[in-house]
């Protein structure tokens, strides 16, 4: 289901039940690499992420349980310091940082090898494996919308779960690497449109 216009105590509340089936993910376990602190990290995360994403015209998508969500954002890295609503409890955590880190390779990359002259959005699924189901439901979702609105579509991903799953949705491995002094992999998938 896309999400359209959420208050202030929705937000919070999708928040506060996303964040503890997320405390495995690898881009959380990246971001805040202290396991005891991360569920709260998450919950702060999307307490300020969320507004700013809708704000800019971003897709999120959720299941009707609340289990998956999957954000179709622009690559471009946005503003390198947290700010207004939402920031202070964020930048409390003191590798928040890594966030602009992630977001400005993520930019760097896609500059390099995304086709020119067409709207992108990157995908991310925010999900732990036991409801894989439903983020890859979430998936088929977010393919109809780039048809509908005419934009490229591109997987970013650190674990190689859903990789198998996209290519069989049409999507091709563009880039794939070690993620930083990390052990994960970070792989970019774009979807093959034949228009």
């Amino acid at each position: 289901m896309l999400l359209k216009a959420l208050k202030t105590k929705e937000i919070a509340k999708l928040s506060e039940t996303l964040a503890p089936k997320l405390v495995e993910h690898k881009l959380f376990r990246f971001l805040c690499p202290e396991r005891e602190e991360r569920e709260a990290f998450i919950e702060a995360y999307f307490n300020y992420y969320i507004p700013r994403w809708m704000e800019r015209g971003d897709y999120l998508l959720i299941d009707e349980n609340f289990d998956a969500l999957v954000v179709l954002q622009s690559p471009r890295s946005s503003s390198h310091k947290f700010s207004g609503k939402g920031a202070k409890k964020l930048k409390k955590y003191p590798n928040a940082p890594a966030i602009f880190f992630y977001r400005g390779n993520l930019a760097y990359i896609v500059h390099l090898i995304a086709p020119r002259g067409r709207r992108l959005k990157v995908m991310t699924i925010f999900a732990d494996k036991t409801h894989s189901e439903a983020a890859l439901n979430l998936v088929d979702e977010a393919i109809g919308l780039s048809y509908q609105y005419h934009f490229n579509l591109m997987y970013d991903t650190l674990t190689r779960r859903h990789i198998e799953d996209m290519k069989e949705k049409g999507f091709v491995v563009t880039y794939q690497k070690m993620f930083a002094s990390t052990t994960f992999v970070q792989t970019l998938m774009m979807l093959n449109k034949e228009e």
